[in-house]
């Protein structure tokens, strides 16, 4: 079913409908959420707070302004660079930095390496690469949940991919 047709149902008092949304973006945002390097219980926080946040909201969509995903995709990906910033600052405790278990974690070394390499990289460029790469939205899209232009996004996903390299390379020596 369309999400358009969910929202609709919603708008006229169907409360329930909002379930499909939650069924249809929970997964994906999880996901999304793993791919910025936060734990398993983080991300199913900032999940739950994302659709929280939504239901809240709803009345403030506009279709005309946005998709839905992207709209849903922007406010987790606020929480989840608002919690990455707030970990940055809190001293460390057991002297770990890097989540035990991402979410999605892999267990080949490969993805493992890589999913490394991305704990390295800046929140907000470790979000642009998920964006483009693994929810496969498109340029102008993540242009838009990040307040720039198309080129600028563009720009910032070679940087970030230059950066990723690095890192990778480093680890090879």
């Amino acid at each position: 079913m369309e999400i358009e047709s969910i929202l609709a149902r919603i708008r006229l008092g169907d409360r329930k409908a909002f379930a499909e949304v939650v069924m249809r973006f929970q997964k994906p945002l999880f996901g999304f959420l793993g791919r910025m390097g936060l734990s398993q219980a983080v991300c199913e926080e900032i999940a739950q707070e994302t659709f929280v946040r939504a239901w809240i909201s709803l009345g403030r969509y506009d279709p005309a302004i946005s998709m839905f995903s992207t709209w849903i995709y922007t406010i987790a990906r606020n929480l989840a660079l608002n919690e990455l910033g707030k970990a940055a600052r809190r001293p460390e405790i057991s002297g770990e930095s890097l989540p035990e278990h991402p979410c999605e974690a892999h267990p080949a070394e490969s993805m493992n390496r890589l999913q490394q390499a991305l704990l390295k990289l800046d929140p907000s460029d470790r979000s642009i690469l998920a964006l483009a790469y693994v929810e496969g939205m498109a340029q102008s899209e993540i242009a838009q949940m990040e307040g720039c232009s198309k080129g600028a996004v563009k720009v910032r996903i070679h940087r970030a991919k230059q950066k990723l390299k690095a890192f990778l390379e480093k680890d090879d020596e």
